[in-house]
């Protein structure tokens, strides 16, 4: 690998934009050096004039023109993108996958044996720089190739090690279902304030800076949530009436249950892409 890398990124979307976004303003690298593509023709020019990246609709000619290639691609399309450029894939090349549910076996059978592999996946939040993105190298991967995919995930947030493949399905079922789980919450608050005679604006205003400044406190205590929900639970009073009825409800085994069943489905995934 050069000390220059150039970064191809194999369809552009939310999350191919958000990485450009990324390395572009953490200066890994610079604007020449990142080669996107994307089907349509208004995309391609929009990143073009956006961020003055190259662009492309030839996946086969960002292959050509990179060291390190991001695939991007939903997981339906991968086989075909994968058809595309394996005539271009060589043992320099590392391939960084995001789709969920293509596991290294599904990919090296695509790919054929040459390129380095890594699996990564990230999280809706990485559009705003503030997802957690979780990387599985498989082993005997050199230690630059595994600090390299680090360091263009942690351009858009977070990053974990993942030492088992395994773990990728569970990861998908907690972090990347995660913001769903949240923003399903958001909207019974911000529904059950408007029904009991809050404006749609002070609901949504009360709900969203609620969870962002819970979410800020876990951050930065050394307390854990149920500590922290410990500390805010006077006895008797409202919080404690709130969650004497979660729990009557079952509201923790239906959160654990959801990434099971989130986790399960991934796993079905990955069985119906072989």
């Amino acid at each position: 690998m050069r000390d220059n890398y150039i970064v191809g990124i194999i369809g552009a979307g939310n999350m191919g934009e958000a990485l450009i976004k990324g390395l572009l303003r953490s200066n890994l690298v610079r604007s020449y050096e990142i080669i996107a593509s994307a089907r349509k023709p208004k995309h391609v020019r929009l990143l073009e004039k956006t961020y003055g990246v190259h662009t492309t609709r030839n996946n086969l000619a960002v292959t050509n023109s990179s060291d390190t290639i991001v695939l991007a691609v939903k997981p339906q399309d991968m086989a075909h993108v994968c058809d595309e450029i394996r005539p271009a894939i060589s043992k320099n090349h590392l391939v960084i996958s995001i789709a969920a549910g293509i596991d290294f076996s599904r990919l090296r059978k695509m790919l054929g044996p040459k390129p380095r592999l890594i699996r990564v996946m990230p999280n809706l939040p990485a559009v705003i720089d503030e997802g957690i993105s979780a990387i599985f190298c498989g082993p005997r991967m050199p230690e630059r190739y595994r600090r390299f995919a680090h360091q263009i995930f942690q351009a858009v947030g977070q990053t974990v090690d993942v030492r088992e493949e395994r773990l990728m399905d569970v990861i998908t079922g907690l972090s990347g279902t995660g913001p769903a789980y949240f923003f399903a919450m958001m909207e019974a608050l911000h529904t059950a304030g408007k029904k009991l005679g809050l404006t749609d604006q002070m609901a949504r205003s009360l709900t969203l800076q609620t969870a962002v400044g819970a979410a800020e406190m876990a951050s930065q205590s050394s307390l854990d949530p149920e500590n922290l929900r410990a500390q805010v639970t006077s006895k008797k009073g409202t919080t404690w009436a709130a969650m004497k009825h979660l729990k009557r409800k079952n509201f923790w085994k239906t959160m654990e249950e959801a990434v099971r069943v989130a986790t399960k489905r991934a796993r079905q995934l990955r069985k119906m892409s072989k």
